[in-house]
């Protein structure tokens, strides 16, 4: 498998407990900052006073160039190494977040966030290659990486609205870079042999041959996009990036126009801080469940319904109006389902293809994600200035639940052997 291009080490040594804990250590610290950051935009558009429209344009713009580069990301992991890019992805990710306290001007944020958001994208594709790599022969090493990235996005929201609230955004913007110098630090620390990359210049041997760097190899190649998109002609595949991307749209959500909703019925940035954090308490404990789950139920199946469940819950929040302790229970079960639907599907795509291609798999994933999470927050924002913010719930809502019911059909008529996987 190739988390960092380290194929075919299906029969190595299990790794140590310091690769296993910073691999733990990077999920944690790419999730956390990806929460800091959607949390602190959508209140600093408001508080500079953007439209609708506007926010989520913003939102959309973190997806612009992941859509364009993710593949081209997961094929540099595959080929130079998962450690490698991540080294050098993390030193971005501590120089950009602070620049945002400074941004006022809506083309400088819009640049902004397509930086950040490409950045954060490739980190997390690269901390689930790396696990998948060292967690291959320990199912279990998966779901306590799922486990503690949501230990990150928990506590991530609570401590930056309360920042926000009591202090000023600057302080939040500059948490934000400091998280990403301790996702440097972790990467930085994982032994890179043990990723089968090992060193030079150190007396040590690489455990597989590797292609000299060149400057030409930033540039994308078209023959990794055509590689990728053919593993669509894998029906599994293409279930695994279908249900993703709609998966992904109840986190688009839930840290766009949600939290626009929560600060129109009147909660501080504090409370609705601490509405994330429950969120993610129970997806944390859903990560646990997974495994359970699954031995009862088919792995397809089990995706499909949990991410049924996240959508129906979070996009009919418009009908709990502001009854606190409703909402919060709702935001609880739906953050449950979310959180055991994440190791199942990794285990299911990670099944589908060849331990060689990993990291591009989940390229082509996180493509069909950053697509619908560029196309969604500006038709939801749409949708809010037309018809006003309770619509643009329930129509898109709707609209994702029929792709979800089809797609079930498609499994049940079709593809039978899908669900028997």
């Amino acid at each position: 498998m190739s988390a960092g291009g380290a194929g075919g080490a299906l029969g190595r040594r299990r790794t140590s407990r310091r690769t296993e804990y910073f691999t733990y250590a990077t999920g944690l610290l790419t999730d956390a900052q990806g929460e800091l950051i959607s949390f602190a935009i959508p209140l600093w558009g408001i508080m500079l006073g953007l439209g609708p429209l506007e926010i989520g344009i913003l939102i959309s713009a973190k997806a612009v160039l992941p859509a364009f580069f993710a593949i081209h990301g997961g094929s540099l992991m595959d080929r130079f190494g998962t450690r490698a890019v991540l080294v050098i992805l993390g030193s971005a990710c501590t120089l950009l977040p602070p620049f945002f306290a400074a941004a006022t001007w809506f083309p400088a944020l819009l640049v902004l966030q397509m930086l950040l958001g490409m950045v954060l994208s490739l980190t997390w594709m690269g901390s689930q290659a790396l696990v998948v790599y060292v967690g291959r022969d320990d199912p279990a090493m998966v779901g306590r990486f799922a486990f503690c990235a949501r230990i990150g996005v928990m506590i991530a929201p609570l401590v930056a609205g309360a920042l926000w609230d009591f202090t000023a955004p600057w302080v939040v913007f500059a948490l934000t870079g400091l998280t990403g110098a301790g996702f440097w630090i972790a990467v930085s620390a994982l032994p890179p042999a043990e990723l089968g990359e090992g060193r030079e210049g150190r007396g040590e041997s690489k455990p597989d041959a590797r292609p000299p760097f060149r400057i030409a190899d930033i540039m994308p190649r078209l023959s990794d996009y055509i590689g990728a998109i053919g593993l669509l002609a894998i029906p599994t595949v293409t279930f695994v990036i279908v249900v993703s991307s709609i998966r992904l749209s109840t986190g688009t959500l839930q840290t766009s126009f949600y939290l626009v909703y929560l600060k129109e019925i009147g909660l501080q940035a504090t409370m609705i801080g601490g509405f994330m954090t429950i969120t993610q308490m129970s997806a944390a404990v859903g990560t646990l469940l997974a495994a359970r789950l699954t031995r009862v139920v088919p792995p397809v199946w089990a995706f499909l319904v949990l991410v049924f469940i996240s959508v129906f819950l979070i996009y009919s929040t418009p009908l709990y109006g502001n009854v606190l302790v409703l909402l919060a229970a709702v935001i609880a079960v739906r953050g449950c389902a979310q959180g055991a639907s994440q190791p199942i599907m990794y285990g299911i795509l990670s099944r589908a293809v060849g331990p060689e291609i990993q990291a591009t798999a989940i390229g082509l994933r996180s493509t069909g994600n950053r697509v619908a999470a560029l196309i969604l927050p500006v038709m939801m924002g749409a949708i809010a200035e037309i018809w006003g913010l309770n619509a643009t719930f329930f129509v898109t809502g709707g609209m994702l639940l029929v792709i979800l019911a089809v797609l079930g059909a498609w499994i049940a008529v079709h593809h039978p052997e899908i669900a028997k996987q």
